[in-house]
């Protein structure tokens, strides 16, 4: 991560292209889904703004073009588009704003912010 934070200060060609400002965020914990509610992996948030988020995942995490992650923080639930990824670190445009997890019916959802959330008993 670092080394792309160093190579962006020193590169002139670098050109910003976010949408609405970054704010410095403390790492927290997530997890991300696809659309159907299903367990992908859990993963760190880091440069957190109001249309996206930068995540560190595993290098192996396959991840769909439209996720949902979950803020294990503000227990919140955001759809989101990769838009970008090297390695382990992967950028997502929300395409709705986070809303609250207590805001979802789904099961699945609800048990993201538990203990045992990727156990499912009505799965194979």
């Amino acid at each position: 991560m670092f080394k792309r934070v160093r190579e962006m200060a020193v590169n002139p060609a670098f050109k910003e292209q976010r949408l609405t400002p970054r704010r410095r965020a403390r790492l927290r914990g997530g997890k991300i889904t696809d659309l159907s509610d299903k367990f992908l992996t859990e993963c760190t948030l880091f440069d957190v703004s109001e249309g996206g988020v930068g995540l560190l995942v595993p290098e192996t995490a396959d991840l769909p073009k439209d996720v949902l992650i979950y803020d294990d923080l503000d227990k919140t639930i955001a759809i989101a588009n990769v838009r970008w990824r090297n390695g382990k670190q992967v950028g997502v445009a929300f395409l709705e704003p986070p809303i609250a997890v207590s805001q979802f019916n789904a099961p699945r959802l609800q048990a993201l912010q538990h203990k045992y959330y990727a156990v499912d008993p009505e799965e194979d």
